[in-house]
């Protein structure tokens, strides 16, 4: 074709156009036409087919017509006779339209119109092809084309004020429509005209098709008409078509609940129903799963969970999942962290867990869990993800150029997404990976923000805060020391919008105080010198015997860290195994965590941003070295010291320690100040607490009415077992199961109460006693039972089951030292830490000792070693027969 119009330029010796140069002329300009409309579809992407019509002149033209006297053989090289030409024949052409399509030119629409009703219906075309659909047009002779899915495209609408509708047809069979609007107009107000939304007009009115789309090229709308309550949704781009041929194979398997949503209405148990309420689920828990679920069977595609750190949120999730799976027939669902190491933590909650009637059956015995990778598409009911790796999945592995369409893993691919830490997946980097897929999101946070309440629609279904867990004794609370009258210098925060949380009070280059140089050293000594106030029950703090508290330090970057342990090892004279910079992006922080978990020897460490997620329990202090703008970020550093600890776990890796009954802030910088109006969001009930305010607890209702509410509840004949009650035989393992959910139903409405809250009424009416020697530790079920026998006339002065049961050891070895038998130190250890296991958990199992604080002398092989082979069974036997 090139080559033919190159040897068009050769000239003839008169110049003159004949008949033969007049057709080659013409078959010259039917070539240039197609090679425009190549250029066209290249620059476009647009595939319609676009026909040439020559004019009227080329057969009705007098031989004497100028336009048959142009030299065909002269060389149109120049711009002013190409624009020359061009005005010629335009009228020419004009004329030649208007005589073949009067009324079509007479109702034209604006050019404006026009050009954006084209662009969209170029854009749908685009990402129905990009969807796996084969795009035809409704004049095409056949649809029955070795495809699945084929979306037939109808003629124009008349009035120009819509595109061309689509009717979506799977296997052959039309199932479904698609009807295009321009860019800008409202498509719900167009869908809510009746008669128009999913009636093109290929469409036949008997056929059954309950798929609807609407879009403008832009934004796609979606209703699916088998759903409970159809309702349009906006999704990221069309389903393809294997996904609806699997819809309508579950319609017709299920036609009660056709669809997910409606398996979760018809199909779902409530958890009563399911067994949960006796065993698997604390009440918070329960509480929040239930919420959660009335919120997908009201069709809300977004929820939101507050569960206070050590509240257990990924029980609850793994709760949700498993159930959805196995009643609501889930296809598969998506559970996204962070960070690594909390994946870690997700994989091994989904391998431990075990539903209700599953005779131990573990989670991943009947569903599979994979991690998601970068280059296999996942093929498991459940798939865990950092959201990192699934944005750089969803990007090409190329992350700045933001989220696209996945053919392997389209919007479609799960049924339900649950992100945990929500307030971090929330930030705008990682926000579109929700907008992404088609599916309900669950989101499980600590810490809900604004941020957070926006993006999930302000639908927080279920709270359990930072001031229930305390009440609940789930944590510890919190005490601020500050140190003034220090100089901190400002300096230029380089943090990333992440480590912001995009929160609104904190930005880039914001400047913030930091405490460095001679201040810092000031900071530390007068830390070093206030550990005794912070910590009065611990007399000889810092000598060999007493060991300093556990201490996470917050310092502003990696230089200020090195400078803040070299400072640390100096004022406290301590070598390089007392503190350690643990770096969170990279290095294996991992394995430093564990560390200072779980030795002796390293007790302080210096990190830069919160430790999200991390399981510390042992650290009760916490240092601020720079000041924190965002609320969110400072209430996560918070939480890592909150976590409650058994005291014979704490007493293994900080000797000395009796309990950890709070956790210390100390504030060089103010920031406690700064946050202090904004505590609410972390406790909703109960007050801030001064360094040497003593601790109270805070009541939010009257002790009277709190004792009365539970001698109602008793009197109505929900007290445990008659035998636990008269304590005629040892607690067993399975006793103690009973008593757990037997205080999970006392603590759900309409009772609300908690073991912690009734002992503190009775504790501040003078009813009970407590061993002075020991100190306070926060109540649970097992405690409750010398409150019943109290409320039965069978205990006058009732005493916290910890005092009980070291009360039981002391008689113990006073009888058998009197009967002959001695026990050196070593086995007083042994037995005082099997005493403190029984009390936290109303029974000692064999196994507890292979865990801390056991583990530290050899475990059972230790045990068996302190009272060897022969005795060591019998004698635990015992313990656990006279303690119980």
């Amino acid at each position: 074709m090139l080559a033919e119009l190159r040897r068009s330029g050769d000239l003839t010796p008169d110049g003159e156009a004949g008949p033969d140069d007049r057709s080659r002329a013409r078959r010259l300009v039917r070539r240039c036409f197609d090679l425009g409309v190549w250029y066209f579809r290249l620059r476009t992407g647009v595939r319609d087919a676009l026909s040439f019509v020559p004019p009227a002149e080329w057969e009705d033209a007098p031989v004497g017509s100028p336009h048959r006297q142009i030299p065909v053989r002269e060389q149109v090289t120049g711009l002013a006779t190409r624009v020359a030409l061009l005005d010629e024949y335009a009228p020419v052409l004009r004329r030649s339209f208007d005589r073949r399509a009067p009324t079509e030119t007479a109702t034209h629409a604006p050019l404006k119109a026009r050009s954006a009703l084209l662009e969209a219906e170029w854009r749908v075309a685009d990402l129905l092809t990009e969807a796996g659909w084969a795009v035809r047009d409704d004049s095409d002779a056949s649809h029955e084309l070795l495809v699945r899915g084929v979306a037939v495209r109808g003629a124009a609408q008349p009035d120009q004020a819509a595109g061309r509708d689509y009717v979506l047809r799977v296997d052959g069979q039309p199932v479904g429509t698609v009807e295009v609007r321009p860019r800008g107009k409202d498509l719900r107000a167009a869908l809510a005209r009746p008669g128009e939304a999913g009636t093109p007009s290929t469409a036949s009115a008997e056929q059954r098709m309950p798929y609807t789309y609407a879009t403008d090229g832009v934004r796609v709308l979606f209703r699916n008409g088998d759903d409970p309550e159809p309702r349009f949704r906006e999704i990221f781009s069309f389903h393809q078509p294997d996904t609806v041929a699997r819809w309508l194979r579950e319609a017709v398997a299920d036609p009660q609940a056709p669809t997910f949503r409606g398996r979760v209405r018809r199909r779902l148990p409530d958890l009563d129903d399911d067994g949960y309420a006796q065993s698997v689920l604390r009440s918070w828990q329960y509480d929040a799963v239930r919420a959660f679920e009335s919120s997908l069977r009201r069709g809300e595609r977004r929820a939101i969970v507050q569960i206070a750190v050590g509240g257990g949120r990924a029980v609850t999730a793994v709760t949700v999942a498993y159930r959805l799976l196995r009643h609501a027939r889930a296809r598969r669902i998506l559970f996204l962290v962070d960070r690594v190491d909390l994946e870690k933590q997700a994989l091994a909650t989904f391998a431990a867990y075990s539903g209700p009637g599953e005779d131990g059956r573990k989670f991943t015995e009947s569903y599979r869990v994979e991690r998601l990778s970068s280059d296999v598409v996942p093929s498991q009911e459940v798939v865990v993800s950092t959201v990192q790796r699934l944005h750089n999945v969803l990007s090409g592995g190329k992350p700045a150029s933001g989220v696209r369409y996945r053919p392997e893993l389209p919007p479609e691919f799960f049924d339900l997404i649950i992100a945990d830490d929500c307030h971090r997946s929330v930030s705008s980097r990682w926000r579109a990976l929700f907008d992404y897929f088609d599916a309900p999101v669950l989101g499980l946070t600590a810490t809900p923000t604004d941020q957070v309440l926006k993006v999930f629609q302000g639908n927080l279904v279920s709270s359990y805060t930072f001031a229930d867990a305390v009440a609940d004794g789930r944590a510890v609370d919190i005490t601020i020391y500050r140190i003034g009258g220090l100089a901190t210098r400002p300096e230029w925060a380089a943090d990333t919008l992440e480590e912001l949380d995009l929160d609104a009070k904190e930005t880039l280059g914001h400047r913030r105080s930091v405490v460095s140089g001679q201040a810092l050293h000031g900071v530390l000594t007068a830390f070093k010198e206030g550990l005794p106030s912070m910590f009065p029950e611990r007399e000889w703090l810092g000598s060999e015997d007493v060991a300093l508290p556990k201490t996470v330090v917050y310092a502003a970057d990696d230089r200020h860290a090195d400078e803040v342990v070299e400072a640390l090892c100096t004022v406290f004279g301590q070598g390089p195994g007392f503190c350690q910079k643990v770096r969170l992006n990279g290095g294996s922080p991992h394995l430093w965590l564990s560390r200072f978990r779980n030795t002796v020897e390293l007790r302080v460490i210096v990190v830069v941003g919160p430790l999200t997620g991390a399981d510390i329990a042992p650290v009760e202090c916490l240092l601020f070295l720079q000041d924190v703008k965002s609320s969110n970020r400072y209430f996560q550093m918070l939480a890592v010291g909150t976590r409650p600890i058994a005291p014979a776990e704490l007493q293994a890796v900080t000797p000395g320690a009796s309990a950890k009954t709070h956790c210390v802030v100390v504030d060089p910088v103010d920031v406690t100040r700064h946050h202090a109006g904004q505590f609410s969001t972390m406790r909703k009930r109960g007050r801030e607490k001064d360094a040497y305010e003593a601790p109270a607890a805070a009541a939010t209702v009257d002790d009277a009415e709190v004792m009365e509410h539970w001698r109602s509840f008793l009197r109505a004949g929900n007290g445990p077992a008659r035998e636990l009650i008269t304590g005629t035989r040892a607690l067993t393992e399975g006793d103690v199961r009973m008593l757990r959910s037997w205080a999970e139903s006392l603590a759900r409405p309409p009772h609300s109460l908690t073991a912690e809250r009734i002992w503190s009424a009775y504790e501040r009416a003078g009813v009970t006693v407590s061993d002075p020697r020991r100190p306070r530790t926060p109540k649970g079920p097992v405690d409750l039972l010398a409150l019943v026998r109290h409320e039965a006339g069978l205990e006058p002065r009732p005493r916290p089951y910890r005092d009980q049961v070291f009360g039981r050891l002391d008689a113990w070895i006073d009888h058998q030292e009197r009967g002959g038998r001695s026990f050196d130190s070593d086995q007083v250890w042994w037995m005082e830490h099997i005493a403190d296991g029984t009390a936290a958990g109303g029974h000692f199992a064999t196994a507890s000792l292979d865990a801390v604080p056991f583990t530290l002398r050899g475990g059972t092989s230790g045990f068996l070693r302190a009272f060897g082979e022969q005795g060591a069974a019998r004698l635990l036997d015992e313990l656990r027969s006279v303690l119980a």
